[in-house]
């Protein structure tokens, strides 16, 4: 315990002067004794300790020099010392991805213990939380109450889609508003080089040491083969011990098993064959594993279109490409293309975009080209599901369109986008990549037709929390959102874009009789589990390591009480003895 006042210590003279006063003030009481016999004997007694007698008798002296002594130290301003965190301000990013559920307890849930634990050191300095995500969301801002931290802290709950932490470091970054500013990160792993670069901020980087037992469905599809259909499930194993399971695929009516066992660091490709004719399937795969969300895959099997319109002015590979995959092709010219209505649109016309048709533009014709640098950064998108990017070379693209989404970059540059209509933008001529080379190109093509033939019964595929335009109409102007039989939520017609479930699973939307169905898949990223490592990086100004917490509030608290005490012993007018 300190004193922050010493210049107030002379207002020790209060309660002298009130002892002073009760001993030195004369007072005369009538008493009766019995007898003149007994009178010496009473005087004896009253001589004896006259000073004490006077103490004795008084009650509201007691409390009035308590009161005075209580308000003196008040005066002098008190305060209990405590260990603080280093820093003068916090912000506490938390990591709440799909990956943080692994474990028992989960990593979230002992992160968020340690998140308390460090909130109730801070106590005192204002504390920032922000949710990391694809947009960071701040859940309290410089918040000083260790109670009110507590209770935010309580209720962070998952969110299932990607972390993003490099983009969320880079939003905490500017909430900083001094040099003592300590960024710590709860997360279950971070990359070192993420702050390699970083100066003038502390980062306390809190992950997990022990990497969880996990095996994963890694991918799953489903595809139309002669005359039956057949899935194949990529399962993997990252635990450091071999691992055996039971996996399993259900559609519709249908059921199928497979028991599998997979050493360390093992991946297998499982096939499913002659299947029935079925859209949504299911793939559970039962192990025992530190992380059950990925145990889980989703699959919708799009029959695919027998036609698609080839813009004759574009490449020849393109064409070879799409005939490869058994569809077959139409040529036109570009005058001609919008007589088709309904039927896929390959072409680089981007006058064409938003119209009936659905178009996959290769290339732009009112733009010109600028050379490409850098490496291809995809999206997790089922685009890119069998058809990976990472080898492929682009020499020169087109500028973007605004306000589209960007599903793959390269430099920073958009390269592939999504419409709002769902219309889908390669910027890039193909004759301008080697990408015709890559056994990629036709299964990108088999995945481009695939999501712009669609079904009327299949709004898409979704990341968790996914927003993206979609076509629902009906004339009620509102559709509920089901998962199994449970009711999640409404989607107004119109209001804003549709925002997918958090929670991985099929879905159902459903309004006037009307049902479409949608998939929301974990995204790949969110199967990977690595152990991390706790650190430090940064440096920030140095702050006092302890926090002063007064005691005023209390003191008045006991002085209010002991007032009240002398109002009662003033009223009934007695001295208690």
């Amino acid at each position: 315990m300190g004193i922050s006042n010493w210049g107030l210590i002379w207002t020790i003279v209060m309660p002298i002067a009130l002892i002073i006063y009760y001993l030195y003030r004369k007072k005369y009481k009538d008493q009766q004794v019995s007898s003149i016999l007994y009178w010496q004997q009473v005087m004896k007694e009253m001589q004896a300790s006259p000073y004490l007698k006077k103490l004795q008798h008084h009650a509201l002296f007691y409390l009035q020099l308590a009161a005075l002594l209580l308000l003196v130290l008040a005066l002098l301003n008190p305060y209990l010392k405590s260990d603080s965190l280093d820093g003068g301000e916090f912000i506490f990013v938390i990591d709440t991805s799909a990956s943080m559920l692994a474990g028992s307890p989960s990593q979230l849930e002992q992160q968020k213990e340690r998140m308390k634990e460090l909130a109730a050191q801070a106590e005192g300095k204002p504390v920032t939380i922000i949710n990391a995500g694809s947009t960071p969301e701040i859940l309290v801002r410089k918040e000083e109450s260790g109670r009110k931290l507590q209770q935010e802290i309580d209720e962070i709950a998952v969110s299932y889609e990607s972390s993003q932490l490099e983009k969320t470091i880079l939003f905490a970054e500017t909430l900083t508003d001094n040099d003592s500013t300590v960024i710590h990160i709860f997360t279950d792993s971070l990359d070192r080089t993420i702050l390699a670069n970083k100066t003038g901020t502390a980062y306390e980087i809190h992950a997990n040491t022990e990497k969880p037992a996990n095996v994963s469905i890694r991918q799953f599809g489903v595809a139309e083969g002669d005359g039956e259909d057949r899935a194949i499930v990529k399962v993997v194993n990252d635990s450091e011990e071999a691992m055996a399971g039971t996996l399993e695929l259900t559609g519709g009516d249908y059921e199928a098993r497979a028991e599998i066992e997979l050493a360390s660091g093992e991946e297998k490709l499982v096939p499913f064959e002659n299947l029935p004719n079925a859209e949504l399937w299911q793939a559970n795969l039962n192990v025992n594993d530190d992380y059950i969300l990925d145990n889980r895959a989703f699959a919708y099997i799009n029959r695919p279109t027998g036609t698609v319109i080839i813009d004759n002015t574009l490449h020849g590979l393109v064409s070879r490409g799409v005939e490869s995959l058994g569809i077959r092709v139409n040529a036109a010219s570009p005058d001609q293309l919008g007589n088709f209505a309904g039927l896929p649109l390959i072409t680089n016309q981007s006058s064409l975009l938003g119209g009936e048709a659905p178009i996959l533009l290769i290339g732009r014709n009112d733009e010109s080209s600028f050379e490409a640098t850098g490496q291809i950064d995809t999206a997790d998108h089922p685009l890119f599901a069998f058809a990976p990017m990472e080898d492929v070379y682009i020499a020169e693209i087109y500028p973007g369109f605004e306000g589209y989404e960007t599903l793959a970059a390269i430099g920073g540059e958009p390269l592939i986008q999504l419409s709002p209509e769902g219309d889908i933008i390669v910027l890039a001529d193909i004759q301008a990549t080697d990408w015709p080379l890559n056994p990629s190109f036709p299964l990108f093509l088999w995945s481009a037709i695939n999501e712009l033939s669609g079904s009327e019964n299949y709004l898409g595929t979704f990341s968790p929390n996914e927003q993206r335009a979609v076509t629902l109409t009906s004339a009620a102007g509102e559709w509920e959102i089901f998962k199994e039989e449970e009711y999640q939520f409404s989607y107004i017609e119109g209001q804003s874009s549709f925002r997918a479930p958090a929670e991985p699973g099929i879905y159902r939307a459903v309004s006037d009789g009307e049902t479409k169905n949608f998939i929301v898949q974990l995204n790949t990223e969110e199967k990977i589990l690595t152990a991390g490592q706790s650190f430090t990086a940064g440096n920030a100004a140095e702050t006092e390591a302890t926090t002063q917490r007064s005691v005023i509030p209390l003191l008045l608290l006991l002085i209010l009480l002991l007032m009240l005490a002398e109002w009662e012993v003033y009223r009934r007018g007695t001295s208690y003895r």
